[in-house]
């Protein structure tokens, strides 16, 4: 191979598959949320469980992997994490012994509630792009996309 050539690099997003494209948007969307947290010290998938635990208080690992569409030692892993930082606290399921139900500590609560609004700032940049129909009809789309695979 003629290490010169570099042409395999000019390869364009927009013209390989449908996957491709999706992935590289969420990609362009996660980096931009991850820029807005950096500052504050966590990482995108640490807020969205943040998020999520705020959002449902006493959730358990199992609905977590469900939602996060991740496996069980990544759910693992994070909470664990969250727990060591102190941003969030595991207690006895009240009702069945074999799970755990997660919960904020005070501090979690507030990053959550700090880092809240920016999902928004995000939708809101896409949407300065878009036409409000634009914006509506890709979110339809995508749904359908989803629909098509479940």
């Amino acid at each position: 191979m003629d290490n010169d050539n570099s042409d395999h690099l000019t390869w364009e997003w927009n013209s390989g598959p449908i996957g491709r494209t999706v992935k590289v948007a969420y990609v362009t969307l996660r980096r931009e949320v991850e820029a807005q947290l950096k500052p504050i010290g966590i990482t995108h998938t640490q807020w969205s469980v943040l998020g999520i635990i705020h959002y449902f208080p006493g959730i358990t690992s199992s609905e977590l992997e469900q939602i996060l569409l991740i496996e069980r030692p990544s759910v693992t892993s994070l909470i664990n994490g969250l727990v060591k930082n102190g941003w969030a606290i595991r207690r006895d399921h009240p009702t069945d012994g074999r799970y755990k139900q997660i919960f904020l500590t005070d501090e979690g609560t507030k990053l959550a509630i700090q880092t809240q609004d920016l999902s928004n700032i995000v939708d809101r940049r896409v949407r300065e792009g878009m036409t409000p129909e634009e914006f509506e009809t890709l979110k339809k789309l995508l749904k359908k996309m989803i629909g098509l695979f479940k």
